[in-house]
C-alpha cells in the first residue's frame, strides 16, 4: 500500500477511535462504554493496539490509574477518615519504569482526587529518581486537583510539566475550619510558595481555577504567573476577603486576562479606586445584581464580548433591567454573548414583561447569544409581537434560552416562525411561555412555507397534553426540519409533568420519519 493511502487509512482510524473517546473530563458513567470498546480494541490487534491505546490513555480520571501500572509494588495501605493511602515498596524492575513511561506520554488530560487517593511524596520521589530529572507526565496538558489538606498543594508540583496549559484545584483552605493566626499564616507561605515554584515548572500556564476557603494574599502571589489569560476565583469563605478585597481586585484587574470569573461579597472595597481589566473578553460574575452592577465600573476592557452572572438570591426584576442598561452602555459594541441565571422577586399584580426586561439589549444588533434562566422568576407571557421583535433585533443570533415562569402561556407555536425569517443562525432555542393548549386551533400553514431552517436543538417549556404531543411535534418539523430528536438534560422543568417533551421528541422522529418517506417515494416518481 502506498505511504499516502496508509496515512488516509490511519486517518480514518483515529477519527473512528475519536468517537469513543469520553465526552467529559472528568470521566462519567456515560463515558463507561466508549472506554470499554477502547480497551477491547486495543487488545484486538497489534495494528489497533497503538491508535486505541493513545485515545484511552488520553485523559485519567486519577493518578492511581498511572501508578497501578508499577504493580504489585504499588499497594494500597490502610487508610482513615475514608482516605485511601498508597506506597511503592519492593525492588521495581526496569521493564515496569518503561512500560510506565509508555503510557504516562500519552496522557493530556489528568484528573486526581487527593482527598481520596492519596500517594505519598515517598512514592513520587522513587519514580523520579528513575526518571532522572523528565517529568512524569511529559505531555500533560489539563489537571484537576482535588487537595486534603493546605500542604498537600505542593505535591502538584510532582506531575507537572512545562507543557501544562490549564490548572484548576479545589480544596483550598486557610488552615482548618477554625484557622488560627499562625496556621493561616503557614498555609499562605505554602501557597506563595507552589505559586513561584509553579510558574518555573510550567512557564506556559494559561489558565487557573482556585476554589475553596481562600485567603486574599494566595490571589495577590499569582503576580509570577506572567502569561495566566484566564482566572477564575471560587470562595467559599463566609467573610469572603475581608479587609484583603480591594488588594484582589487591584491584583486580578493589573493582570493581562482574557477571561474573569470571581464570586462577590459585599465589600467596601467596590468603592475603592480600582481600575484595570483592560483587555478582558469574558467575565463571569456571583453575587447581587447590585454588586455585579458595582463591578462592571472596574472593567475598562473595550474588547468584552461574553458577560454571565450567577444571582443567588432573588432581586427585582428590574434590577435586571438596570444590570443590561450599565453592560450595553459600556461594552455595547463589543458584546456578543449575555448569559443571566437567577431569580427575581414580584407577585401576581406588578409582573414583568420580558420585553421590558430585556429592552436594553434590542439595541445590540450582534448579539449571538442570550440566556436568560429563573427557574422561580413569574412574568408575563410572551406574545408573537415581541417573538418578532426579539427575532429582527438579534439576526446573528445563535442561542436564545429565556426560561422562566409564564403568566398565562399564551404564546402561540406558529409565532416561533420569526426566527426561520430573521435568524438563520439560530442552532439552540429553549423557550417558554407556548400555548399548548391552543395548538389543536392552530394552523400548519400559518408557518413558513418551506423551511431549510437549520436550528438543532429546540425545548419548549411547560406542560404538553399528551393528546397534543404529536401536533407539537408537526409544527417543529415544518419550521425546523433539523432538529436534533435527541434528549437534553435540561437545568430544571417547569411542567408538572417532565417527560413531556420527551414524548414531543418521540413524535418528532415520527413526523421526521414520514416526512423522508414521503420525500423519497416523490424522488423516485420523478
Amino acid at each position: 500500500m502506498s505511504p499516502q493511502h496508509q496515512r488516509w487509512n490511519n486517518d480514518v482510524l483515529r477519527e473512528i477511535l475519536d468517537h469513543l473517546a469520553p465526552a467529559s473530563f472528568p470521566f462519567e458513567k456515560a463515558d463507561d462504554a466508549g472506554l470499554h470498546a477502547l480497551a477491547k480494541c486495543a487488545r484486538a490487534s497489534p495494528d489497533l493496539f497503538e491508535f486505541a491505546v493513545d485515545v484511552l490513555w488520553r485523559q485519567v480520571d486519577s493518578l492511581t490509574v498511572v501508578f497501578n501500572v508499577l504493580s504489585p509494588a504499588f499497594r494500597k495501605q490502610k487508610g482513615k477518615d475514608n482516605v485511601n493511602v498508597y506506597a511503592l515498596e519492593g525492588s521495581i524492575p526496569g521493564e515496569s519504569y518503561s512500560r510506565l513511561q509508555y503510557y504516562a506520554t500519552r496522557i493530556r488530560k489528568l484528573a486526581h482526587r487527593a482527598d481520596l487517593h492519596r500517594i505519598p511524596p515517598a512514592a513520587f520521589a522513587m519514580v523520579h529518581s528513575h526518571l532522572e530529572g523528565e517529568p512524569l507526565l511529559p505531555s500533560l496538558q489539563v489537571l484537576h486537583w482535588t487537595q486534603r489538606t493546605s500542604a498537600d498543594v505542593l505535591e502538584i508540583l510532582n506531575v507537572v510539566p512545562p507543557s501544562l496549559r490549564e490548572l484548576c484545584i479545589a480544596g483550598l483552605s486557610e488552615g482548618g475550619l477554625v484557622p488560627t493566626a499562625i496556621a493561616a499564616s503557614a498555609t499562605n507561605y505554602v501557597f506563595s510558595r507552589f505559586i513561584h515554584d509553579l510558574s518555573a515548572a510550567a512557564p506556559s500556564l494559561e489558565l487557573l481555577t482556585l476554589s475553596g476557603n481562600i485567603h486574599s494574599s494566595s490571589i495577590v502571589c499569582l503576580g509570577d504567573l506572567a502569561k495566566l489569560k484566564s482566572l477564575s476565583i471560587i470562595n467559599f469563605a463566609h467573610h469572603g476577603f475581608g479587609s484583603g478585597y480591594l488588594p484582589v481586585l487591584r491584583s486580578c484587574a493589573a493582570f493581562p486576562l482574557q477571561e474573569f470569573g470571581i464570586n462577590l461579597t459585599d465589600d467596601e472595597a467596590f468603592d475603592g479606586d480600582v481600575t484595570g481589566f483592560h483587555s478582558l473578553r469574558t467575565l463571569r460574575v456571583h453575587g447581587t445584581l447590585s454588586l455585579v452592577t458595582r463591578f462592571l465600573s472596574h472593567v475598562s476592557s473595550s474588547e468584552l464580548t461574553s458577560f454571565g452572572a450567577f444571582v443567588p438570591r432573588p432581586d427585582r426584576w428590574e434590577d435586571y433591567r438596570g444590570c443590561l442598561s450599565v453592560l450595553c452602555t459600556r461594552f455595547g459594541s463589543s458584546l456578543r454573548s449575555v448569559r443571566l441565571s437567577g431569580s427575581w422577586t414580584g407577585n401576581m399584580a406588578s409582573l414583568a414583561r420580558p420585553i421590558d426586561t430585556l429592552a436594553p439589549l434590542l439595541a445590540l444588533r450582534h448579539l449571538e447569544e442570550v440566556c436568560i434562566i429563573s427557574g422561580t422568576g413569574v412574568a408575563l407571557s410572551l406574545c408573537a409581537e415581541g417573538v418578532a421583535t426579539f427575532a429582527k433585533a438579534w439576526p446573528s443570533l445563535r442561542d436564545f434560552r429565556l426560561l422562566y415562569q409564564p403568566v398565562p402561556a399564551g404564546l402561540p407555536i406558529d409565532a416561533l416562525g420569526a426566527f426561520v425569517e430573521h435568524c438563520p443562525r439560530l442552532q439552540t432555542l429553549w423557550l417558554a411561555s407556548v400555548d399548548f393548549r391552543g395548538v389543536k386551533k392552530r394552523e400548519l400553514e400559518a408557518c413558513p412555507k418551506v423551511s431549510t431552517h437549520g436550528l438543532r436543538q429546540v425545548w419548549l417549556a411547560g406542560d404538553v397534553p399528551k393528546a397534543d404531543g404529536r401536533r407539537v411535534a408537526e409544527f417543529v418539523d415544518k419550521m425546523f426540519p433539523h432538529v436534533d430528536i435527541r434528549p437534553v438534560d435540561y437545568p430544571w422543568h417547569s411542567s408538572r409533568n417532565p417527560d413531556s417533551w420527551k414524548q414531543v421528541l418521540e413524535s418528532l422522529k415520527e413526523v421526521k420519519a414520514e416526512r423522508m418517506g414521503s420525500l423519497s417515494a416523490l424522488q423516485v416518481a420523478q
